[in-house]
């Protein structure tokens, strides 16, 4: 009986331990933690600072630490996924990429999204050979690269210099068709743009619960398109 009640015990104070630690990830992400806990909260989820940037190209805003206060995770999520504001435009991070979908304005805009989509793969999806065509007033764009070895050519809706949306559905296919080990997350910003993230189920998990936004797997039809 003394064995039945000690082991109960235990087990009462590792829920309340458990919840304890769930308590201080859901009161982080619910009240407004400092520039430097985010930063800390994105370095312990994997977001590694590329070679050539530091945490003054992310503290960009007019309103300093002060805006990433008022937007919790938010706007660090989105402004991890840019670049820096100076040659040669690193990319802060190679973990999400924000995307202006307003971004298809002559020859080698679609390169530039096939570039990118890989990028933040981890090496997962490489595209090589990658060709493209845009001519607006003409009304046609493709894009064609090799992926595993198999060659592609995709034809692309054209709508003044707005990107096509169905091609990151397509790019998703691609994870479903290689088994790749994650797959393409959306983050919705508000704007014109979104973050473009990619993971396994596991690292999605945690960064929801870490983070409590709303990041979910990428279906382009209905988020941007």
């Amino acid at each position: 009986m003394q064995k039945i009640f000690m082991g109960l015990f235990a087990g009462l104070l590792g829920l309340l331990g458990c919840d304890n630690n769930q308590g201080k990830t859901q009161s982080l992400h619910k009240s407004k933690p400092t520039f430097q806990q985010q930063f800390d909260t994105f370095k312990q989820l994997g977001f590694v600072l590329n070679q050539g940037t530091d945490t003054s190209d992310i503290n960009r805003w007019p309103g300093g630490h002060k805006e990433f206060e008022e937007a919790p995770f938010h706007l660090m999520y989105q402004t991890l996924g840019q670049t820096i504001e100076r040659e040669p435009f690193t990319p802060l991070t190679n973990k999400v990429w924000d995307f202006d979908l307003e971004a298809i304005e002559d020859h080698g805009a679609y390169i530039d999204i096939m570039k990118n989509i890989s990028r933040i793969t981890n090496g997962d999806l490489v595209f090589e050979n990658i060709k493209d065509y845009v001519d607006i007033d003409e009304g046609k764009a493709w894009v064609s690269f090799t992926c595993m070895g198999d060659d592609y050519k995709w034809d692309l809706k054209v709508n003044n210099d707005w990107a096509d949306g169905d091609l990151f559905d397509r790019v998703q296919a691609l994870t479903d068709k290689y088994k790749t080990n994650g797959k393409f997350t959306f983050f919705n910003t508000g704007g014109q743009d979104f973050v473009l993230g990619y993971c396994t189920s596991d690292e999605l998990e945690k960064l929801r619960q870490a983070t409590g936004l709303e990041i979910v797997w990428l279906k382009a039809k209905g988020q941007i398109y």
